[in-house]
């Protein structure tokens, strides 16, 4: 294919299904950036008097700023001379989460000094055209802003905060991100709907009652019937649950006027809370499949930690637990933790955060990580991005090269693997069956289709994978392990897995001409990245072909 007809393949699979929403908002947003901005300070801007506090304190975040060094992301920039807002040199993530000012809410920082850096952004933001004005760090920095309110309370001293935060709601209310829909949806909506209940005036009521409408419809979208966000991401899961666990906390200021929404969110934070519980591996981080990474969101612990501040209660999880509508399984038993992928890579207008891991799996003990996802390490990096994205960053199967779904720019998916089928049961003596399968190679020639029945029973894992079609093709089935974990090739079709010099696990396989290792990347938060061992079966095979590899884990002392 020529790169002409490759390049208007990808642009066509990719906007083909977008919502009429998102195009309209896409054209919406360019006559905006056309247009006079609206002033960056809204004069006799009056916050309401007299509001409750929260419920309980909001989380906190941990510290990114030490003396004039800030950081983000696992890396640091130093302001000795004050924060240069529109600093060109970082990534555009790191700006914005330096305007998102979540380091507002370090343990150490004073009121004082949270006041004296909001009123630095102010005096550097003037122009509502600038980077800190876009409606998703808005969205943040004002929830941040609102925090420190409801906590700390108002005085005249703020009177220039009010001004700007009015203007900065108004602002948003006007870029609604109808184009980008998924999570930044929701802070557009979550924020809007707290500016309505700060601030005094027929226009911020306006904002709360049609803020309130859309959230409710966002939470019915966004959290899946089986509490799970439908942008398939832990991390982003995450967030969201604490921007709803956030609006719980202030009730008492809007409840009494949006009961219906106080309970809808009540019930999705629950179902939430039990999926994020489920999701979470004994080290109690996060599993990492689509677009996650540690110390982005709010550690696990905290959130149930907020989650029951807040009255809520949850039922544990089971050993066995299948979201059938996010699309994952989940095993767990006294030592040993499997997640699997099952689902489809994001909702089909936004899969902006997915990766090819269908299919794909994590595996631990209580001991630690060993078979684990690639995890994310950056949007703007280019060959990292795309890395990360890949079907051969994950624990599943490639087809001659290609790609399960076509991941390519930051975020954009032209055609994409969807499930076909999923079958999960019990089987006996503790044993646990699942069998699913995807049809994200049917464009290639001999329409090849990928299965995978793995068989677990505590310590024992059995992969099958089946590739049915017609044709020779080039197969390929990849094992991450987590950096701590070395292989030792002790035959020609075994290998000794190995933490700290002591062996803790032990691979098989069969049908498979060949093993190789080689190194991948670990990357389990932002910034970050480790070397690791790759084990990738490999063969050019005719179809169809069915290749076996089994898994034995113990535990260990770390």
């Amino acid at each position: 294919m020529s790169l002409l007809c490759r390049s208007v393949s990808l642009y066509w699979h990719t906007v083909r299904h977008l919502l009429p929403i998102q195009i309209f908002g896409f054209a919406r947003n360019r006559v905006l950036r056309c247009l006079p901005a609206g002033p960056a300070i809204q004069e006799g801007a009056e916050v309401q008097e007299g509001l409750p506090g929260p419920v309980t304190c909001f989380l906190r975040k941990e510290t990114k700023m030490q003396g004039t060094q800030v950081s983000f992301l696992n890396h640091s920039i130093d302001y000795p001379t004050g924060i240069l807002w529109d600093d060109p040199r970082p990534s555009k993530l790191w700006r914005y989460h330096l305007h998102y000012m979540e380091f507002l809410w370090q343990e150490t920082v004073s009121s004082d000094q949270r006041r004296e850096w909001m009123l630095s952004w102010v005096k550097g933001n003037r122009n509502p055209k600038c980077e800190g004005w876009e409606p998703f760090p808005i969205s943040i920095r004002l929830a941040c802003w609102f925090k420190v309110w409801a906590e700390q309370g108002v005085s005249e001293k703020h009177e220039l905060l009010f001004a700007s935060a009015y203007a900065q709601a108004r602002h948003l209310r006007r870029c609604i991100e109808y184009h980008l829909q998924g999570n930044h949806l929701f802070e557009n909506f979550k924020t809007l709907f707290w500016a309505g209940c700060i601030f005094k005036g027929a226009e911020a009521v306006a904002w709360r009652k049609w803020s309130a409408d859309r959230l409710m419809e966002q939470l019915q979208t966004q959290v899946l019937p089986d509490g799970g966000h439908f942008e398939r991401s832990p991390m982003y899961h995450s967030l969201v649950l604490e921007g709803c666990l956030d609006l719980l906390n202030i009730r008492s200021v809007w409840a009494h006027e949006h009961p219906e929404l106080a309970r809808l969110l009540s019930d999705k934070c629950v179902a939430m809370l039990s999926w994020l519980e489920a999701m979470t591996h004994p080290d109690q981080e996060i599993a990492l499949f689509n677009d996650s990474a540690f110390h982005t969101a709010s550690a696990p612990s905290l959130l149930f930690a907020y989650g029951q501040k807040l009255g809520l209660n949850w039922s544990p999880p089971e050993r066995l637990t299948y979201f059938e509508d996010s699309g994952y399984v989940v095993i767990r038993d006294a030592q040993h933790y499997l997640a699997v992928d099952v689902g489809p890579i994001g909702p089909d207008y936004q899969p902006g955060h997915g990766h090819c891991d269908l299919l794909s799996f994590e595996w631990s003990t209580d001991s630690g990580r060993i078979i684990c996802d690639s995890g994310l390490y950056a949007y703007q990096d280019q060959v990292m991005r795309s890395y990360v994205r890949s079907t051969g960053a994950h624990n599943t199967v490639r087809i001659d090269g290609e790609e399960q779904s076509e991941v390519w720019k930051e975020f954009r998916v032209a055609r994409r693997a969807s499930p076909l089928s999923t079958k999960v049961e019990t089987l006996d003596n503790g044993r646990v069956s699942i069998v699913a399968s995807h049809d994200g190679y049917r464009r290639l020639r001999g329409r090849p289709i990928h299965s995978r029945e793995l068989t677990y029973q505590p310590g024992r894992l059995l992969l099958s994978d089946s590739v049915t079609g017609e044709g020779t093709h080039d197969i390929e089935a990849f094992l991450h392990f987590h950096p701590s974990v070395f292989l030792e090739n002790i035959s020609s079709d075994e290998f000794n897995l190995l933490v700290g010099g002591q062996i803790i696990g032990h691979i098989s396989f069969q049908q498979w001409p060949e093993a190789q290792i080689s190194q991948g990347w670990y990357c389990q938060e932002f910034g970050r990245r480790e070397a690791n061992r790759v084990l990738t079966f490999i063969g050019r095979v005719d179809l169809p072909f069915v290749g076996r590899v089994e898994i034995t884990l113990g535990t260990w002392v770390a």
